[in-house]
């Protein structure tokens, strides 16, 4: 299935293996019991047909003169020998030999000869053999009256029908072990197939179409099936969060532009040294860059966002450097510029360029729409917290506004074109922190950021 491609992805190849596995394992275990149990009612039908000719070879004996004697069944001998080869000896009550193979071992004696026959394996002739023992009692015979008949077999025969036997099982074992792989295959394919429709539904999709998969669907894949659901209402929502930004953003960029044109309209015709116009152009200019740029920025910190905290940085030195960065915008009028840190290093979890955008966006803020003469950027910890203010001693923004301006495109009375605390306050709430406003008891107004701190709870100040 093209859902899955190789071993670590394919549940078809993952459960076709499990079925496998468990189907050689039964398999072997069957054959192993059916070479046991063959051989175990080969023994036993075998064992039968020595016990039967053992009793009819004693049936036979009979005393003469006082002596044992024996008149073999030659019924019986034939139906064993057509078996295998036939080896037989009688010793009556004195331990003689008065008939048979003399030289044929001795079995296992009956301990209770009223029992029946004792069956044993032997050796013979070169030939592995097995043994069936009897004895029968005759008064009038000398000693004890008791003699022994020991008729033993060859066991090719036995093992040749064994291995028939277990032969024909193990065929039969193998026959079942493929019909289940070949059923495991086709349930496993049935099983699956409503992820095939899931796959067929998903690419057939229009690219523009995010609604929910409408499926039915077995119990085992409501879960996947709600977590694809879930995954297209969030691309619907970016996806409208991202349609919604870009019209903002072009309605944004337009003013400016049109605002530039109209400039250089009237330029035309008339003195390049036209002052006024020029510094209007020039703003302008400026108004479009830093939007621009402040619209790459807010692209830049959403990827950098989803992509994760990549490791530690100094708050101390990023904010330092943001506001560096940010001293030439002062140039053209007097703001006095101060920066203090409770600690030499402030370390967070955190990315260094989204912190430093964020930053710098709010000195920046602060320098054009608020301070008059004098802007702080103010760092300690208070707590597990790393606490960064921005201070100006602008008139600030009004309580009410404060949520609004959080917003993308949120102006408030200090104008601007509205991104640079949204940029800011994405970034905080990206490393996990908080964003706020604060009109302070001095008449300044200060952008409050804080920051979980790596540092320990008993390394504080402030």
């Amino acid at each position: 299935m093209s859902l899955c491609n190789g071993w670590r992805g394919s549940l078809t190849t993952r459960s076709l293996a499990l079925i496998a596995a468990a189907v050689v394992l039964g398999a072997a275990v069957l054959i192993a019991a059916a070479v046991y149990y063959a051989r175990l009612a080969a023994g036993e039908a075998y064992d039968r047909i020595l016990t039967l000719g053992v009793v009819q070879v004693a049936e036979n004996l009979f005393v003469q003169g006082g002596v044992i004697a024996v008149d073999p069944p030659a019924a019986t001998f034939a139906s064993l020998s057509s078996f295998d080869l036939v080896f037989y000896k009688v010793v009556d009550p004195r331990g003689v030999v008065v008939a048979g193979h003399p030289d044929l071992p001795d079995a296992a004696k009956p301990a209770n000869p009223n029992r029946g026959p004792v069956l044993s394996n032997g050796y013979y002739q070169g030939q592995d053999i097995r043994l069936a023992t009897l004895g029968r009692h005759f008064a009038e015979a000398p000693g004890d009256g008791w003699a022994t008949v020991t008729l033993a077999q060859t066991v090719s025969a036995r093992d040749a029908f064994a291995r028939e036997l277990a032969i024909k099982a193990v065929m039969i074992v193998l026959a079942i072990s493929a019909l289940a792989l070949l059923a495991g295959a086709l349930a496993i394919r049935l099983a699956l197939a409503p992820l095939a429709r899931v796959e067929r539904a998903i690419a057939a999709r229009d690219p523009n179409n995010l609604d929910a998969l409408d499926l039915e669907s077995p119990v085992e894949i409501h879960a996947l099936v709600n977590a694809v659901n879930q995954l297209m209402a969030r691309l619907r929502q970016r996806m409208s969060m991202m349609q919604r930004f870009i019209a903002d953003c072009a309605h944004q960029i337009r003013t400016p532009l049109a605002a530039l044109d109209a400039q250089v309209e009237l330029l035309t015709g008339e003195a390049a040294r036209d002052g006024e116009r020029i510094t209007r152009i020039r703003q302008r200019s400026g108004e479009l860059a830093r939007l621009t740029n402040q619209l790459l920025g807010h692209a830049m910190v959403t990827h950098r966002a989803n992509a994760g905290l990549p490791g530690t940085v100094d708050l101390v030195a990023l904010a330092r450097s943001a506001l560096a960065d940010t001293v030439p915008l002062t140039i053209e009028r007097e703001v006095s510029i101060a920066f203090r840190a409770a600690a030499d290093q402030v370390p967070i979890a955190g990315d260094a360029m989204s912190l430093r955008e964020a930053i710098g966006n709010l000195v920046h803020n602060a320098i054009t729409h608020g301070a008059n003469s004098s802007l702080a950027v103010e760092l300690q910890t208070i707590a597990d917290e790393a606490v960064v203010q921005v201070i100006d001693d602008g008139s600030g923004i009004a309580a009410e506004d404060w949520p609004r301006m959080l917003e993308p495109f949120g102006t408030g009375p200090r104008g601007g074109s509205g991104l640079g605390l949204a940029i800011a306050a994405d970034v905080v709430r990206a490393h996990g922190g908080t964003i706020g406003f604060q009109h302070r008891v001095d008449g300044r107004f200060a952008v409050v950021i804080r920051f979980p701190s790596v540092r320990p709870a008993g390394h504080t100040s402030g």
